[in-house]
């Protein structure tokens, strides 16, 4: 547990985050790896059917078009709030209870966000996404809690690429069976996510020890602040870039007469080009520098909102959503290896998680403008 505590705070705070493995630590034992690894899956399914919905339902109950973006807003918030919280339970209770705590939050929210739109209650839809943030605030530590063993990585990494493609078979059974009420059946399938996430919580061990942090000391010298600005300004811009794609596609695919089944293939894609090269790299050990990884991912990144802006097809928007989900992965990837490189003091990890976060929101409420 003295590595659990020594690191549960600052850690990236995205169901979406990785990090490069260390390639002599020891991978997670095969039960608890398999538990870990479906139940991470379930809860990028969750992710995936939720920011395929939210966006077209704000844009539905919003009382204004500029809130149309607000409950993924929210959800990101709630996500950003789970933090700490999420990392002090982790380390009291256990994981075991924590990701059950997580994942209760996310079926009770991904109800209430079901109920909201249909009972046309913005507020009820707001909340839910709201709480349905803080179960992936708690599904962050799936990641985390396999270790650093490059194969157990590559494992639960490639579970949630292929968990992203479950997401338009379950809008498309939504459509067929709730009919114009398919955004809330989407959110009803986030629900049995969440509830699958719980069900796997319970056989977890109460805990399963991570590998040991990277060596570095707590002080900050002037040289470290100036890298540590230069390259959390880099992650956040990627963080906004990704999150005014992942909330203003679906909003742009709607005005082009796209549905929701469109919406959620290109939220698929994107949610798959995201994790794929972190799990190429992660099952291979490879550690590409981490600048020139930043500064490439960025411009592909711009590349892909440049490119989303001009579509007009499901294939154009999904091309644009690729781009710009291996962009996402690749600023993200060289910003957080070159943090534990350099050995980053938790304070600090926590400051640059808190602008990732503010990144993130800003880029959700912006999104219907910028793509």
């Amino acid at each position: 547990m003295t590595a659990l505590r020594d690191r549960r705070a600052g850690l990236l705070s995205c169901a979406c985050d990785f990090d490069v493995p260390d390639d002599g630590a020891v991978d997670a034992p095969a039960q608890p790896l398999a538990l870990i690894a479906a139940g991470f899956a379930f809860s990028v399914l969750a992710q995936a059917l939720a920011f395929a919905a939210l966006p077209i339902a704000g844009a539905v109950l919003a009382p204004r078009p500029e809130a149309a973006t607000a409950p993924v807003a929210l959800m990101l918030a709630g996500a950003a709030t789970a933090t700490f919280p999420a990392a002090f339970l982790t380390g009291l209770f256990g994981r075991r209870s924590a990701f059950a705590l997580g994942a209760s939050l996310g079926v009770a929210g991904a109800a209430l966000a079901a109920f909201g739109l249909a009972a046309g209650e913005f507020g009820a839809l707001c909340l839910g996404a709201f709480w349905l943030g803080v179960a992936q605030g708690f599904g962050l530590f799936y990641r985390h809690a396999v270790g650093g063993g490059a194969r157990a990585a590559a494992i639960v990494l490639g579970a949630a690429s292929l968990a992203a493609f479950a997401a338009p078979a379950v809008v498309g059974l939504s459509q067929a069976v709730a009919g114009p009420l398919a955004p809330a059946g989407a959110l009803i399938g986030a629900a049995l996510a969440q509830l699958g996430v719980l069900v796997l919580a319970a056989p977890l061990p109460a805990t399963v020890e991570l590998s040991p942090p990277e060596s570095g000391g707590d002080s900050a010298p002037t040289d470290f602040v100036q890298r540590f600005a230069a390259i959390t300004s880099a992650a956040a811009l990627a963080w906004f870039g990704m999150m005014a794609l992942m909330a203003g596609a679906p909003l742009a695919m709607a005005g082009c007469g796209l549905g929701l089944g469109a919406a959620s293939g290109g939220i698929a894609w994107h949610l798959l080009a995201m994790y794929a090269p972190a799990a190429a790299i992660a099952a291979s050990g490879w550690r590409p520098p981490a600048a020139a990884t930043t500064l490439v991912g960025l411009a592909l990144l711009g590349l892909g909102v440049l490119a989303a802006r001009g579509q007009n097809s499901a294939f154009g928007f999904d091309l644009a959503l690729i781009i710009g989900g291996c962009g996402w992965s690749l600023a993200t990837l060289g910003a957080t290896q070159w943090l534990h490189q350099r050995g980053a003091p938790r304070a600090m990890l926590a400051l640059h998680d808190f602008i990732l976060f503010a990144a993130a929101v800003a880029g959700a409420l912006l999104g219907a403008v910028i793509v």
